[in-house]
């Protein structure tokens, strides 16, 4: 990602002397991951997954699910350089995938574990382990929740379960403002991924024991498990989080420009929420 040395020099404050205060110059914005200025243009900062900080690398996506924590976890509601915020070991949170970009700083700054479906330590949301359950302050859920199968409430009813009462769930989907959330694969129950590249297919099996074979599949960064399976309608999720057990569910739509977060369009914004 980036070298380890650089990452050891920005977290002992090395280069505070350069930006020494947690609220940025107006002449340039100001990564809240990392603490460097942002150099690229408006225009790039503004793309969802553009990386657009020359240093940690974070796009606007990462910059604003983790603006959108800290308004929630601080009691001012501030949004703060992350890497420079004291530390606060007793807040326990839980990553699913979460990017290095940001997961290096949350494990420094908080009692964090970043965990993965595939490799160790591993977190399945569609059945996770009991000694899970319960014991997190807050869940961050960037981009991850339109690949996992089954039935969308179970997943969102699992992540309550992970929460202490109270605690935070920082979310971003690929959602939009239509009707009713679009699965691309209604029927799905037994399937693989046969082929490569664009020739890719879905092959599933219903569970009335009817094949269905899908072409044209759209991956998210790789292959295999990061196939999209739906677009989420906003309506639809708020709806299925307040049926999760979630309350204070919160858009985060205002841009911080300041922190290089502009929000060019209204689609997949970061989205808050508070174990009832």
């Amino acid at each position: 990602m980036y070298p380890r040395s650089l990452l050891r020099n920005v977290t002992k404050g090395i280069f505070h002397r350069a930006f020494p205060s947690n609220t940025p110059t107006t002449e340039k914005p100001v990564c809240n991951i990392c603490g460097f200025r942002l150099i690229a243009t408006p225009e790039v900062l503004s793309e969802r997954e553009m990386r657009s900080c020359a240093i940690c690398g974070s796009t606007l996506r990462f910059r604003a699910i983790v603006a959108a924590l800290q308004s929630e976890l601080d009691d001012d509601g501030r949004v703060r350089v992350l890497a420079r915020i004291p530390k606060r070991k007793h807040v326990k949170g839980i990553g699913m995938s979460d990017t290095g970009v940001y997961a290096y700083f949350l494990r420094r700054k908080f009692d964090y574990l970043n965990t993965f479906y595939h490799i160790e330590p591993k977190l399945d949301i569609c059945s996770p382990a009991r000694h899970y359950l319960g014991q997190f302050d807050f869940i961050v859920s960037s981009d991850v929740l339109e690949h996992v199968d089954g039935p969308t409430g179970r997943a969102l009813g699992n992540l309550r379960a992970l929460l202490k009462t109270g605690g935070i769930l920082a979310l971003t989907v690929p959602y939009g403002f239509h009707e009713t959330t679009i699965e691309h694969y209604p029927d799905l129950y037994e399937y693989r991924i046969e082929g490569e590249g664009a020739n890719r297919i879905l092959v599933n099996v219903t569970e009335d024991g009817r094949e269905q074979r899908f072409t044209h599949l759209c991956f998210h960064g790789g292959d295999g498990s990061t196939l999209e399976l739906r677009i989420y309608a906003y309506g639809d999720l708020v709806r299925q989080l307040g049926e999760a057990g979630f309350t204070d569910i919160r858009l985060h739509d205002a841009d911080y420009p300041e922190w290089g977060i502009i929000h060019r369009h209204k689609f997949g914004l970061p989205i808050t929420a508070k174990a009832a």
